[in-house]
């Protein structure tokens, strides 16, 4: 048993060690694009349907950093604010899957050819999505989007708030973002350590590496699953290491962060029944083409190398400071938004501070 503990603290400290510089180099990241994008561009790119939108919505969901908990209030204040339905699908849809913290995180874990396809299918995921949304809901509640139906916001809660400084936009990177992945962060680690530990090397084999058993798999693990894009990285890692094939670890990064059940019942509020239809159908066949393209195009031993040399190679003193300074944040994060948490704010305070995330 103490074998059992130690080898499981093991585990998962180097995974900690493995993600820590490329995460916090993530946040850093993500507090500059919260500098940099302002939410009045983002209402006037995104409030016409049609395909441009579509891709429009990509562009700025796929790098920005939002978690399957963050991205449903924020696509609720883009719909209200007129966001036509593809593309606040499309930004569902690839948002989650991706993300600046995310994908430093993936590069630390699965190497670059790993992450660069991750990146490829969360934004064609989003255009299939958004564009089929378009093509077979918008037309037909056009003419019942009269002004009268539409989300009325009183004078005092349309002003704009000001553009966050540097201080508020390194702020949200290393304390408001790390407090809301936290929780999510801290399960997948201990649950990619456990079964790091506990599952043998060669469980996945044959058809449970490859075939549709193995996609079949990552998607009832993925689907129920309310997990981020970044906390989802080493759980993936951990089914490589067991023997999943990449192309069923793609799965699994697709649909545990797009189609979780509190995602679902959004969006089946804000664009409705027949396009959360469409986006949940959309999103399965993506992901399981995604995966047998991989598989039949990427060798499973080169993405097994990797695995192996990450745990082969040992931890660098600088790689253990990093993980130590991770930590840190993320606690301090907690500490943070505990002390926070018994405020409650008006729905105009919420859409002001979710306009700040753009």
């Amino acid at each position: 048993m103490l074998e059992f503990f130690r080898l499981f603290v093991d585990n998962t400290w180097n995974l900690i060690a493995e993600m820590a510089p490329y995460l916090i180099f993530g946040f850093l990241m993500s507090g500059l694009l919260f500098w940099l994008i302002r939410p009045e561009a983002v209402e006037r790119l995104l409030g016409k349907p049609g395909l441009s939108t579509v891709i429009k919505s990509c562009l700025i969901g796929t790098p920005m950093p939002l978690c399957s908990c963050s991205v449903i209030p924020v696509a609720t204040s883009l719909r209200k604010s007129g966001a036509s339905r593809g593309a606040t699908a499309a930004f569902i849809s690839s948002t989650p899957q991706t993300g600046v913290d995310s994908i430093f995180a993936t590069y630390s874990l699965m190497g670059g050819l790993f992450t660069a396809v991750r990146i490829v299918v969360a934004f064609i995921s989003g255009i299939v999505t958004g564009l089929l949304i378009e093509l077979f809901c918008n037309r037909q509640h056009q003419n019942q989007e009269t002004p009268a139906n539409k989300v009325q916001v009183s004078d005092h809660c349309t002003s704009k708030p000001q553009h966050p400084g540097l201080k508020q936009s390194l702020h949200y990177g290393f304390v408001k973002l790390p407090s809301e992945l936290a929780i999510a962060l801290i399960v997948g680690l201990v649950l990619a350590g456990l079964i790091t530990t506990l599952l043998p090397e060669d469980l996945f084999q044959g058809s449970l590496s490859y075939g549709p058993a193995a996609f079949l798999i990552a998607t009832l693990i993925g689907l129920p699953l309310y997990i981020c894009a970044t906390a989802s990285i080493p759980m993936a890692y951990a089914l490589i290491a067991a023997g999943f094939s990449p192309g069923a670890a793609l799965v699994f990064l697709i649909v545990g962060p797009a189609t979780n059940t509190a995602t679902v019942a959004t969006i089946w509020k804000i664009i409705g029944p027949k396009a959360t239809g469409i986006y949940l159908a959309s999103l399965l066949i993506i992901s399981w083409t995604s995966g047998w393209i991989f598989n039949s195009s990427i060798s499973f031993q080169a993405i097994s190398n990797s695995i192996q040399g990450h745990e082969t190679s040992p931890i660098n003193l600088w790689q253990h400071v990093f993980g130590i300074v991770l930590i840190a944040i993320l606690v301090f994060g907690l500490f943070k938004q505990k002390l926070q948490g018994a405020q409650k704010v008006s729905c105009c305070e919420c859409i002001r501070g979710l306009n700040y995330v753009f």
